[in-house]
């Protein structure tokens, strides 16, 4: 079995290395297409069917991407009146806030390993 800590994961080449898509679709569990969406919307507000034509997937598929992202809290819908009707846009969290929120998951994370390594030592 390989030692996942026989690296120095805070070395300078390995934090170079680290894809920071991949760090945010870890540590938020969230998949690569939520991921793709939360950096669109760090940009700018889009609305599903912009997203659904930026990203060439279905209207259902980035619809249940949102809604995650939604029950997440990392992203807020906003109700756009139209002259008939109304539609969606959608937003991201402050990228401050999501930095607070992937710092409070590892914090968490940590502190299990902490426990699990106390009691079985």
């Amino acid at each position: 079995m390989k030692n996942p800590f026989s690296q120095d994961l805070c070395s300078p080449s390995q934090i170079e290395g680290i894809d920071i898509e991949e760090l945010v679709s870890s540590v938020l569990n969230i998949n690569q297409l939520e991921t793709g969406i939360l950096f669109l919307l760090f940009e700018r507000p889009y609305s599903g069917v912009e997203l659904s034509q930026h990203t060439q997937k279905h209207r259902s598929t980035i619809q249940k991407s949102l809604s995650n992202l939604m029950g997440k809290g990392l992203i807020i819908r906003k109700k756009q009146g139209l002259r008939r009707g109304y539609h969606y846009t959608y937003s991201s969290i402050p990228k401050e806030r999501v930095k607070e929120l992937m710092i409070s998951y590892i914090d968490e994370q940590t502190n299990c390993l902490k426990e699990r390594i106390y009691r079985g030592l």
